[in-house]
């Protein structure tokens, strides 16, 4: 059941990521607040804990 075919090598381009960093860079206003309220909830919560036994 071994297979010797490789599988075929994909080239990845400018011209193919080119809808990605436009959707991106348009959109950076929107993706960028919701950005660190995700980064800073994610902190917070491992944080609060740790401050939390600290003192009890």
């Amino acid at each position: 059941m071994e297979s010797s075919a490789a599988a075929p090598l994909v080239n990845v381009t400018g011209e193919m990521l080119a809808p990605v960093t436009n959707a991106i860079t348009s959109n950076l206003g929107a993706l960028l607040p919701v950005g660190i309220t995700i980064m800073a909830i994610m902190i917070g919560v491992s944080l609060i804990p740790r401050i939390v036994y600290k003192f009890f």
